[in-house]
């Protein structure tokens, strides 16, 4: 904008603009020191990048609005932000080295960043060229990932808003490159990105504290995560090799739950805030969602001091599902499944949250955390066969349309079928999960220190009784973690450097037991020792830089990591041998072995990018980034010797301390592209298009017709079963599309991803999936397991398939369109979430995968797309209405990834009413 001026007002106005670079940080400072400077600062993630996105970013997340001419920035970049800072302390360091300065008006909602010395010659008499222009970023946080050169993607809490949870893992359903293993009678969420999950192949954490809770069972979630969705401000997902803080160990990735803060709650000019928030469902559509709610309370003692508190209680009836079409193609067993009501999915939470910073200089501030959240809820530890295969008979002779009708007249007249009673409960749990942290941030007017320290302690406790009081079994794991983290940089003309270092360890411990006054003390101790005693203990050291040069961007880095393993465990064993007199006879023995295991990796990384456009209305980059990581064997891998006394024959799991770590090599190659409009730079269009490719050697499956050293005979499912390392390497690969769009009113987006899974060729075998060796610790005298090759296995003693390992579907995707009405204070519109079905492993199919046909028919889980709306209504400042009306048709699916042994279907038609109250 121009404004014109006096002559005798610009003679002084230009007085003024000459000394401007001389007081322009004391300007910025004493603006500071009034209502803004008061305010804490928070925490901000921002990566280096151009200018202009990085000033963008830094406005959207602090929540004012940033005046600047784009010419000025252009060709122009930022180090970035890492840390907790003030308004007016992140525009100076982001504006450091650039020969920019900034003045915060209007009361600290307006930012204007200008350059001195072009105001000083460009301006003509009489008139201040200010030229400025409003950039305008796109709402909520997915405007973030258009500016990172990699797939990372970003829930913010308007995205998860609109989704509405029932189930934690829905805010991440149909996320690009993400997948959550979702029974829906368990709350917990494990998270699967690009095809990697479990046994901490993903880093998920809340605020940096790594939950790596792991509980075995028929869920394929050896990974589970406990967290209240009412408390979250963002989840952040890095995919693939990691080269920084928490990507330890972490081969597909890393998934960050950040909480709220106090800042997130206290209006800009307030000493003190809160919010309330309920919702319940609604009339004959509320299914099962009682009333529930949060509230959160949040002060500012002291210009220097603030702290949060939270507590939250969410409470759930059992629900029906959808009653439109099918979920599942039954394939040869030729029956379907009418089911009422889904049992288990009652459930209750309740969490509470404290935080609290305290600035102890400008330079030094201490942060404490503590989280937690207890659930109880119940599980099924498969769907009632019995029951469905006496309907079919029921369906087959009592179906007057049937050929075989009147055969058997008495069971006709006297079955029952017991459409609420197919998803049985065969176990109750209560978890109970704590989350301690310790943060320090030490950030002086410098360079080379932009330092952080943290400590963390996480633990996760989970009591599981089965429905017949004939047991219960203890599963806890504690996490002890600490982390140590340094950010220097240095700039000359167009070029800039910064340099990411630090330390990281973190130690898990498992502490299981067993109580049973049915079974006998060998019974117990097998039963306890399905997630085993054990100490696993990783260290990770890490240099990162990201080098820039006008377009041009490079960001290599190494990673040295360690890991320890240690603990006992044992199994009964044979000495019986092939050259023995008594070959083919079992003579056991109890073999007990102290494990002690160790091994290093150094993981190289690289990144590439280059803004091909750099216009503000029209920026283009492409990108690419590969790198090398690794998973250490887990406790539960490792130590596992147990068995399953609910199964009719016997499940017996045997250690494996032979185990080789995993390594991952990935990369993936793409672009980002954003368009604003010159005229309405509210009418805006972001795409971020990505191929991947991981691939993973040594991978580590549940083996099931595997042989411990010594034995003689056939190895078979029923009998032994152990972790074991695939011969051959699994690949995942793919497209991700993120796309967001704003025009006027409106906004849209669109998340779509491709996978594809696949294996390297062994020995002319690739159809096979994943093959390991059944004699995977030595065959009978104790050698190579080749020194022993019965006919019943082929030539190379491999074993092929594994158990409970559910394939992802081929394609994922979520649309969402909406409008801001009457002056943005009505959000409303509606999401369309689907996905191909691949089938899952299970007791009813066996190993059969995919929807490969079996004598001419279909088998697993259908397709599906499911319709939902959403709406909010800001009736004041203070006060929000709000409705979720979720699977508007109805329609009767199972979420990708679903249980394969449960197969729970997902709730049918829901309305929930909320409300939110700022004050």
């Amino acid at each position: 904008m121009k404004n014109n001026l006096t002559n005798s007002n610009a003679t002084t106005l230009l007085a003024i603009c000459l000394l401007l670079p001389a007081v322009a940080p004391v300007q910025a400072e004493s603006q500071i020191t009034g209502q803004t400077q008061e305010q804490t600062g928070q925490n901000y993630q921002i990566p280096a990048g151009s200018l202009t996105s990085v000033l963008n970013r830094f406005a959207l997340e602090a929540g004012v609005s940033v005046l600047f001419d784009p010419a000025i920035t252009k060709n122009r970049t930022s180090a970035g932000l890492q840390g907790e800072y003030r308004i007016g302390e992140g525009f100076s360091l982001l504006l450091r080295g650039t020969g920019l300065s900034f003045r915060i008006e209007n009361n600290g909602q307006q930012v204007t960043v200008y350059d001195p010395a072009a105001s000083l010659i460009e301006a003509p008499v009489g008139t201040l060229m200010l030229d400025t222009m409003q950039v305008v970023a796109q709402s909520g946080s997915r405007s973030q990932i258009y500016e990172r050169a990699d797939g990372t993607s970003i829930i913010g809490r308007t995205e998860m808003d609109r989704t509405g949870p029932r189930h934690a893992s829905e805010i991440l359903q149909s996320t690009a490159g993400v997948y959550t293993a979702t029974n829906e009678q368990n709350p917990s969420v494990s998270v699967n990105i690009r095809g990697l999950k479990d046994f901490g192949r993903v880093n998920m954490n809340i605020d940096g504290m790594r939950q790596n809770f792991q509980r075995s069972g028929h869920g394929q979630r050896n990974g589970e995560m406990f967290f209240d969705t009412e408390f979250l401000s963002e989840v952040e997902v890095q995919k693939g090799a990691y080269a920084g803080a928490g990507g330890a160990g972490a081969s597909g990735g890393v998934a960050t739950f950040k909480t709220l803060e106090a800042d997130d709650i206290i209006a800009a000019d307030k000493t003190s805030g809160g919010r309330l928030r309920l919702a319940s469902g609604v009339g004959k559509w509320a299914n099962g969602q009682n009333p529930s709610g949060s509230l959160v309370l949040a002060f500012r003692p002291t210009d220097r001091t603030d702290v949060l508190i939270g507590y939250s209680r969410k409470d759930s009836d059992q629900y029906e599902p959808g009653t439109q079409g099918d979920a599942v193609y039954w394939g040869q067993n030729d029956y379907y499944i009418n089911t009422g009501i889904v049992n288990g999915t009652g459930q209750e939470m309740e969490s509470w949250i404290a935080k609290a910073n305290w600035h102890i200089t400008d330079d030094l501030i201490l942060k404490a955390s503590a989280i937690s959240t207890t659930t109880r809820y119940g599980e099924s530890s498969a769907i009632d066969t019995d029951q469905a295969s006496t309907y079919k008979e029921y369906q087959k002779y009592c179906d007057t349309d049937s050929d075989y009708y009147g055969q058997y007249p008495d069971f006709c007249a006297s079955y029952s079928y017991d459409s609420e009673g197919i998803y049985p409960i065969t176990s109750t749990n209560d978890t109970d999960t704590q989350s301690y942290a310790l943060d320090l941030y030490y950030n002086p007017d410098s360079h080379w220190i932009n330092a952080q320290a943290k400590l963390y302690q996480v633990s996760t406790h989970n009591i599981s009784q089965d429905s017949d009081d004939s047991y219960s079994v203890t599963t806890h794991t504690d996490t002890l973690g600490g982390l140590l983290s340094n950010r220097s940089e240095w700039s000359s003309g167009h070029t800039h450097l910064m340099l990411d270092y630090g330390i990281e360890v973190f130690q898990d411990r498992n502490r299981p037991d067993a109580d049973s006054e049915v079974l006998s003390d060998n019974d117990v101790d097998l039963l306890a020792g399905s997630t085993p005693e054990g100490k696993r203990q990783l260290t990770g050291l890490w240099l990162s830089s990201n080098w820039q040069y006008r377009r041009l961007t490079l960001t290599p880095a190494i990673r040295w990591e360690t890991y320890r393993l240690w603990g006992n465990t044992g199994f009964y064993d044979s000495d019986a041998r092939a050259d023995s007199e008594t070959y083919g006879e079992q003579l056991w023995q109890y073999a007990d072995i102290d494990v002690d295991r160790s091994d290093n990796r150094w993981l190289p990384s690289l990144g590439l990018a280059y803004d091909l456009i750099q216009d503000p209305s029209n920026q283009l980059q492409l990108f690419a980034s590969g790198g090398l990581s690794w998973r250490p064997p887990q406790i539960t891998e490792t130590l596992t010797a147990s068995t399953q006394p609910s199964h009719v024959t016997a499940v017996n799991t045997y250690p494996n301390w032979m185990l080789e770590p995993e390594e991952t090599r990935s990369w993936e190659l793409g672009f980002n592209w954003q368009l604003t409009s010159q005229k309405n730079p509210q009418n805006t269009l972001s795409v971020k298009l990505l191929h991947y490719y991981n691939r993973t050697e040594n991978y580590i499956i549940y083996g099931t017709g595997t042989a411990t050293p010594g034995f003689v005979g056939t190895p078979f499912y029923a009998y032994s079963s152990m972790y074991v390392n695939a011969l051959n390497d699994l690949i995942y690969e793919g497209e991700e599309l993120q796309l967001d769009f704003t025009f006027y009113n409106f906004y849209g987006g669109l998340n779509l991803t491709r996978t594809e899974r696949g294996y390297t060729r062994f020995n002319d075998h690739e159809d096979w999936g994943l093959l390991y060796n059944a004699w995977a610790l030595g065959g009978p005298d104790g050698e190579d397991p080749s020194s022993y090759c019965p006919d019943y296995v082929n030539e190379d003693c491999i074993a092929a398939g594994t158990l409970y390992f559910p394939p992802e579907p081929e394609w994922t995707g979520k649309i969402t369109l909406g409008a801001r009405l009457l002056d943005n204070t009505l959000d409303i519109g509606m999401t369309l979430t689907g996905a191909t079905q691949t089938g899952q492993y299970g007791s009813l199919w066996g190993t059969l995968d995919g929807t490969e046909d079996v004598a001419g028919e279909k088998i697993g889980l259908r397709p599906y797309t499911v319709l939902d709306a959403y709406g909010s209504y800001q009736l004041s400042e203070a006060l929000q209405l709000g409705f979720n009306l979720k699977n508007i048709t109805d329609r009767e699916y199972i979420q990708a990834m679903g249980d394969g042994m449960v197969l729970t279907y997902a709730p049918g038609r829901t309305l929930t009413a909320n409300l939110q109250w700022g004050f």
